[in-house]
């Protein structure tokens, strides 16, 4: 008698009648039901993937790009296995929006402000910054109406940014910085598993060069300067006051951003260390016929969050501004009850307050600039970039010009001796003619 061997074939493969969307979904489940490949009547015949994701609440939906049921199952296992690894290692299987993404690492870096790593008014730059990425990134869209994702993203995504940045007149030094704040996006997302980026790529970006001459342009010239001292005395007199019937709060507000000009210039300081600067850390002394100032930069208030002790000139400055915000603030009796000074104490105010006892506003500040100008003639100061930073730029070049030692004056302006060098000790005509002047000792003067 022959012998026939039956091989049972199990099909678990099962039909459903959707009546709502009114098509057959042909199913067949794999790993006892914890995922399923389908085809319904809209897929052309081809195989999707499914799978529930208990962490995430959510679907795991992909097509298997086959018609062909066994290569269906294998690439179904395969999905299966990537998504429990990454489940594992802590990773998102769903790449968030751009939008949640930049919301996530801005919530991230408030814990440097918090802990004082930066300053409040870096974090809104950073903002401004990844606001200016998201424009970028949607105006590249090849589908406006989708909501980007992460995941949209190749590595090569910000090779157009600079070109694209360069159309509204923004400058390469302000491009790079951007272009690196996105990156510290990137790598934030990466290391929290939300995509498998480390870092998106873009082409170097050359300042050097171009930097140092911005910066001759954006320096105030001697000429100029003397025409801005001249200008914010006008600016502060009491015949001007009078005439423009100034009452006693913009009399002081205009006194503060007249020394913020000439404090700025003989500290070279930072703007936000000079705005942060209370009283308590300002000391005047003379030495040498001179009033000089000595200041504790906190780090909380440094770029570089690191402290620093300085002594620079113009201590007459600080000792004519403090009587000033004395006068203003103890003339009346009852000013410092309504700005929340309950015992008036000019040791715990800002240097550049406001008529509030808080410091001075960017609104006020920048105010008040284009009058100055205006006062002083300097009409180009927009197309050169002249600003408040620019009193840093031309304090650090007539330092130099005076032959202060680059070490000493790089731990005043608290930057590095590379910086410092190569960023402002450029020779200008008249120190290479100087240069030029001097003669050697010896029996070779006139022969080199």
């Amino acid at each position: 008698m022959r012998t026939v061997n039956l091989r049972v074939v199990v099909d678990n493969t099962q039909k459903e009648f959707d009546e709502k969307n009114k098509w057959v979904v042909t199913r067949h489940d794999i790993f006892g039901g914890r995922a399923e490949i389908h085809q319904t009547v809209t897929s052309g015949g081809f195989w999707h993937f499914r799978m529930w994701v208990a962490e995430e609440r959510k679907y795991v939906r992909k097509s298997l790009r086959t018609k062909h049921l066994d290569t269906a199952m294998l690439r179904a296992e395969d999905e299966y296995h990537n998504i429990k690894s990454q489940l594992k290692n802590s990773k998102a299987i769903f790449s968030p929006t751009l939008t949640k993404a930049v919301e996530q690492y801005l919530e991230f870096r408030k814990k440097d402000v918090e802990r004082g790593a930066i300053v409040p008014n870096r974090l809104s730059t950073i903002k401004t910054m990844l606001h200016t990425f998201l424009r970028y990134v949607g105006s590249n869209a090849t589908s406006k109406s989708r909501v980007l994702r992460l995941s949209d993203l190749d590595k090569k995504c910000l090779y157009g940014y600079q070109k694209w940045r360069q159309r509204d007149g923004i400058k390469n030094v302000t491009i790079r910085n951007e272009l690196a704040i996105f990156n510290a996006l990137c790598k934030f997302c990466f290391e929290e598993g939300l995509h498998d980026t480390a870092y998106w790529n873009y082409p170097t970006i050359t300042t050097r060069g171009v930097e140092v001459d911005e910066l001759r342009r954006a320096t105030y010239t001697d000429d100029e300067y003397k025409r801005v001292t001249k200008a914010l005395r006008l600016y502060t007199s009491k015949k001007l006051a009078t005439a423009q019937r100034l009452d006693a709060t913009d009399v002081f507000i205009r006194q503060v951003i007249r020394h913020y000009f000439l404090i700025g210039a003989n500290t070279m300081m930072r703007v936000g260390e000079l705005k942060q600067l209370t009283w308590n850390n300002v000391e005047t002394f003379n030495s040498n016929g001179q009033r000089l100032a000595r200041i504790t930069v906190r780090a909380e208030t440094s770029k570089v969050r690191k402290s620093r002790v300085i002594v620079v000139r113009g201590g007459e400055h600080f000792d004519r501004l403090k009587k000033l915000t004395e006068e203003f603030f103890t003339a009346d009796a009852t000013r410092p009850q309504l700005f929340n000074v309950i015992e008036f104490d000019i040791d715990s105010l800002n240097v550049f307050c406001g008529e509030k006892s808080t410091p001075i506003t960017a609104d006020t500040m920048y105010w008040h600039y284009p009058q100055v100008m205006k006062l002083a003639k300097i009409d180009d100061w927009k197309e050169r970039n002249l600003t408040y930073y620019s009193l840093r730029h031309f304090g650090i070049t007539k330092r130099l010009q005076a032959n202060v030692n680059p070490l000493t004056l790089s731990k005043v302006c608290g930057t590095s001796l590379k910086h410092l060098t190569e960023t402002y000790y450029h020779a200008d005509e008249t120190e290479m003619l100087r240069g030029a002047l001097e003669r050697y000792e010896g029996d070779i003067t006139e022969a080199i």
